[in-house]
């Protein structure tokens, strides 16, 4: 049965809303799946860039909303103006599923056997996802690898990464469709689906168990950097954010709503605390640099080290082209909007374990905390999700500093301001986690993992040389095939 050209948009439209669903918190991974099967069906159809930009306005509409709430709730837009930003957001990043059914329309023909569509297909999903972690610093969110955490692909993700599992799922995914036309395919779809079952976890080695407190203090936005809250800020991180029964203490990102020159007083006295019992603490506070503000993180008392943020999120903490933006609307002007890469990027030490620092966003490049990562033996994240409200994007979040830890074989612990702060293993499993939007502090332990895993140390090398070597051997396949027709 043939469908007409607006049928087939919107077929894409609805598949790419689906792709969503299998990312936290709904985590149901066969859905980007059943999506991207549908896509490649259609581009088998009639492949070219507007298909795949339907289907990518339907993924990111859905699967980036919270950027609406950031917008209205605490940028100032009003709901017109949030959605017509949101919506030309999703449309931007829509290039890059539209740039996929470009890429298939204008090569197609070099591998026209089916299974050198696939292998086309599979480079281009992944290549593309690539391009879009790191083009303008880079949107690495809603990758196709993310929502296998807890799939049967989620094993290769030590291995191979997330692009690497972006690229074997969206295999999957085709061939599932070929084998509509060739039953045979099916059983390869299978072996792929569930080979991740049988590799074995990442070949770090764990050390001896650190007891932690992950302080998550709920302050309101909106209150956080005004005079008159300041003075409450600080009492309840003294009273309820210092334990005496934990090794290492974990504040947020800018718990201290102040430089660290400011800080100084009252960081000498919690020093002072600390070194009570022989505690560390890590906390965010604002750096500075040059006469501009940095997004800094620091060890105090037993812990030391500083590090300053690096991959800078546009609009959050700095505004684009901001001559002509800057006092255009309030979402321009966020408190947080005027801060800048900072010099320091060491990593933390306490009590002879190393420790890898990455604030908030950062957790989702994946080359950036396989570097740090390499001679640290925990990830800590900080953040505030504060600005996403009670949207799915601090779910999504988590799942990513899941990713992390599946694919570096590390612990990672994550203290944030409302939510969701917690311990996830080497294994990319949550042991402990707080409820959004209490003030609490999560008492737990985590287990040091010293090494790399193969994807720590390899990176994406062998994915890149596979991709060529898959495109090469099917080319060639798919000419002889066509050779032999003729």
């Amino acid at each position: 049965m043939r469908i007409g050209h607006s049928s087939a948009r919107a077929l894409a439209l609805g598949a790419g809303a689906l792709f969503p669903l299998g990312f936290a918190p709904f985590s149901l991974w066969v859905m980007p799946l059943v999506s991207l099967a549908v896509l490649f069906a259609l581009l088998n159809w009639r492949p070219g860039f507007w298909l795949g930009w339907w289907f990518g306005l339907g993924q990111f509409g859905v699967g980036v909303s919270w950027v609406y709430v950031s917008m209205t709730v605490h940028g100032g837009a009003s709901p017109l103006l949030g959605g017509t930003l949101t919506g030309l957001f999703a449309g931007g990043l829509a290039l890059f599923p539209g740039l996929v059914g470009m890429g298939f329309a204008r090569w197609q023909h070099h591998w026209p056997h089916l299974i050198g569509r696939v292998a086309l297909w599979a480079t281009l999903w992944c290549t593309l996802e690539a391009l879009r972690s790191w083009i303008l610093t880079g949107f690495p969110w809603l990758l196709l690898g993310h929502s296998a955490l807890d799939s049967p692909w989620a094993g290769w993700l030590p291995w191979i990464g997330t692009y690497g599992v972006s690229a074997l799922m969206a295999t999957t995914a085709a061939l599932v469709v070929i084998s509509l036309q060739q039953h045979r395919w099916l059983v390869m779809a299978g072996g792929l689906l569930g080979s991740g079952l049988l590799l074995p976890p990442a070949q770090t080695t764990p050390g001896d168990t650190l007891s932690i407190a992950l302080w998550q203090p709920m302050i309101a936005q909106a209150e956080k950097w005004t005079a008159r809250a300041q003075p409450r800020i600080i009492a309840d991180h003294l009273r309820l954010g210092l334990p005496t029964d934990v090794a290492l203490i974990v504040w947020p990102e800018t718990a201290l709503p102040m430089t660290e020159a400011e800080a100084g007083t009252l960081l000498s006295g919690i020093t002072t605390t600390l070194q009570t019992h022989d505690q560390g603490l890590l906390t965010g506070v604002l750096g500075e640099y040059d006469g501009r503000y940095t997004n800094r993180f620091i060890g105090v008392g037993a812990a030391s080290g500083t590090y300053d943020k690096s991959r800078l999120v546009p609009f959050g903490e700095y505004v684009p082209l901001e001559s002509l933006l800057r006092g255009l609307i309030a979402f321009f002007d966020l408190p947080m909007s005027v801060i800048v890469p900072g010099p320091e990027q060491g990593l933390f030490q306490f009590r002879g374990i190393a420790l890898a620092p990455l604030i908030c966003y950062e957790i989702a490049y994946s080359g950036l905390a396989r570097s740090l990562s390499r001679d640290a033996e925990v990830i800590v994240t900080i953040s505030n999700d504060t600005w996403f409200g009670a949207s799915i994007g601090p779910d999504q979040h988590l799942e990513i500093a899941r990713i992390r830890a599946a694919e570096l074989g590390k612990p990672v612990i994550r203290a944030t301001n409302d939510g969701l702060t917690a311990s996830i293993d080497a294994q990319g499993r949550v042991i402990d986690q707080l409820p959004r939007f209490t003030q609490a502090v999560l008492t737990t332990t985590t287990t040091p993992h010293s090494g790399e895993s193969f994807y720590g140390r390899a990176g994406e090398a062998p994915l890149v040389i596979l991709l060529v070597v898959f495109l090469t051997l099917t080319r060639q396949i798919s000419g002889q095939k066509q050779i032999d027709s003729d």
